[in-house]
Formats: C-alpha cells, sequence, structure tokens
C-alpha cells in the first residue's frame, strides 16, 4: 500500500476572509430579574431580623439581670467578717460580754471578760507546755466604741507560765471605760508603726520626751536611731502606793547604778522622792528585765514613740 505523501505548508496557498469582524453573543443576563432578586434576600434577612429582635432583646436583658443578681445576692461583710477576717489573715474584733471566748493561738484562751467601772479584766489560759511571753509577740489590745473608733490600744507585756491561767487587769479612764463595747487583739510589726516627728532640746539634739503621772524620761536620737535615756521619777507621799513604789525604786535604782554606762540616784525627802537615771547607750547593755521603758542603742524614734505610747504614756 502505497504511503501518502505529507504536502509541505505554503502560505501562498492561504485566503484571507476580508469580511469585517462581528460581534457573537454567547448569552445575555437579565439585569431587572438580578435586581429583583437580591431586594428579595436583603428583605428576607430584615423580616428574619425584626422576627427574632425580641428574643435577642431578652436574652441581652437576661446577661444584665444575672450579673445584677450576682452582685445583690453577694453576702454582706457583716454576715461574712469573720470568715473573711480568717482568710485574709486579719484579726477579729468581737464584743465585750461575760461569755466572750477569743482562740489567741494555738494554746492561748482568752475568757471570762468583764468591764466594771474603770477595770477591765480577763484570763488568759495557757494549754502550752511553754511559757507565752505577749511582749515577745508583740501583741496588742485594742478597744472601739460601738460605732468602731478606736479608743485606746494597750500594748500587753504579760508572761503566762506553761499550762497555767492567770487574769489581766487593767485601768482604762473614764472615757474609754465608758465607751468600750468592741475589743481586737492584734499583733504588730515595725512596719505598722507610724513615722514621729522630734523635737530639738536647748543643744539641737533630737528628743522624744514621754511622760506618766510620776515618771518623764527622754530619749534622745541620732538620724532617728537612739542612743542615750534620761529618766525622771517623782512620787510624793500622798500616792496611796508611796511605800511600795519607795521600795521598788531603791531596788532598781542601786541595780541600774551598778551597770556600766548608767548613773542612778535616788533621793528620800520624807514627804516625797525622786529617781534621776542618765543611760548611755553607747556603753550600757540594758533590757527589758532592767526597765520595760529602756530601748535598746539605735531603736527607731518611731517603735518608741508607738509603744512607750501603748504603755499609757503621753510622748511628744
Amino acid at each position: 500500500m502505497a504511503k501518502k505523501q505529507k504536502s509541505k505548508f505554503n502560505s501562498k496557498n492561504v485566503k484571507i476572509n476580508e469580511e469585517e469582524l462581528s460581534i457573537t453573543k454567547i448569552g445575555e443576563m437579565d439585569t431587572i430579574n438580578q435586581s429583583s432578586t437580591f431586594v428579595l434576600i436583603l428583605f428576607g434577612l430584615i423580616l428574619i431580623f425584626i422576627f427574632f429582635l425580641p428574643t435577642i432583646t431578652n436574652l441581652i436583658k437576661g446577661e444584665d439581670n444575672e450579673k445584677v443578681n450576682y452582685t445583690e445576692s453577694e453576702p454582706t461583710p457583716s454576715e461574712n467578717e469573720e470568715q473573711e477576717n480568717k482568710d485574709n489573715n486579719e484579726p477579729t474584733m468581737y464584743t465585750i460580754t461575760p461569755s466572750l471566748s477569743i482562740p489567741l493561738e494555738e494554746n492561748i484562751q482568752l475568757d471570762a471578760f468583764s468591764l466594771n467601772g474603770n477595770t477591765l479584766s480577763y484570763q488568759i489560759n495557757n494549754t502550752s507546755p511553754n511559757r507565752f511571753d505577749f511582749d515577745e509577740e508583740n501583741y496588742y489590745l485594742e478597744l472601739y466604741s460601738e460605732d468602731d473608733t478606736l479608743l485606746a490600744r494597750i500594748l500587753l507585756d504579760t508572761n503566762v507560765a506553761r499550762t497555767t491561767s492567770t487574769m489581766e487587769t487593767i485601768v482604762l479612764n473614764g472615757t474609754t471605760a465608758t465607751n468600750a463595747k468592741k475589743i481586737l487583739f492584734v499583733k504588730k510589726e515595725e512596719s505598722d508603726y507610724p513615722n514621729v516627728e522630734l523635737q530639738k532640746n536647748a543643744i539641737e539634739e533630737d528628743i522624744l520626751v514621754c511622760s506618766s503621772t510620776i515618771e518623764t524620761i527622754t530619749y534622745k536620737f541620732k538620724e532617728d536611731k537612739l542612743f542615750e535615756i534620761q529618766d525622771n521619777v517623782n512620787v510624793n507621799s500622798t500616792n496611796t502606793n508611796y511605800i511600795s513604789l519607795l521600795n521598788e525604786w531603791k531596788t532598781k535604782s542601786e541595780t541600774l547604778n551598778a551597770m556600766n554606762g548608767v548613773n542612778s540616784l535616788l533621793v528620800d525627802a520624807g514627804t516625797s522622792f525622786a529617781v534621776n537615771t542618765s543611760v548611755d547607750l553607747q556603753t550600757a547593755k540594758v533590757s527589758k528585765e532592767d526597765s520595760k521603758y529602756y530601748y535598746e542603742k539605735d531603736t527607731l524614734a518611731k517603735v518608741v514613740n508607738f509603744e512607750m505610747e501603748a504603755r499609757g504614756f503621753s510622748c511628744n
């Protein structure tokens, strides 16, 4: 069978159509129908929104009501006061009643409270095998009025022997005794003490003067740190405790005067006695056993001021 011969391409054999180009329609979209369809869809969405609008509104209101109800249903501070205090490790304020019992520490219980005239008394029960020193624990007793106004703050320095109970008695001034309705036992840190503005003496030393009915103590500071103490005691024979105070200060003055850096002199005039004591803390080593009103060298002024006022002194 003979093969067909392939013909070669010759541009001369191409015929060119010289007719003008014409537009050919493939299809046509109806714009009127397109517009109508869009309007129908939009209208339908509007109807759906209007139909569900009340439901959406109720849902939003429902969420708001739930929030309001949650706030309203929260317990008031008075209802949860004791629990909140425990959670925040804050002390609890109690109303003073004979039946009041306060668990102060794990083995320390306070009870038998009595406010009779100007005297507040209560019992301290120590069930621990160790002695409990309030002074070392830095406990304060605070008395408040019915509207929670602070009336008095008292630094506690009682030592309770192991497995024993002891009665504590505190004499209050008339205003405090009359208005005291609530009691609070609280530990204080040095950071809790407010700063104090010191006076200047005649030679421009910074001083803090603390006074009671029979004693005036002048504390001297350098750069807010204690370096010297001047203690002056004056007791008249009309004092109901004159004899016991005289004997107490005779012993104390002799003990202090024997210490290095301390000079103490007692003068007994018969109808009165006076004790003048100077403590140079640069050389003297004093402790609370020597006097609870004497502080170690470099004690901050704010500590002396806060604690001495809580011991019943007036400081300025």
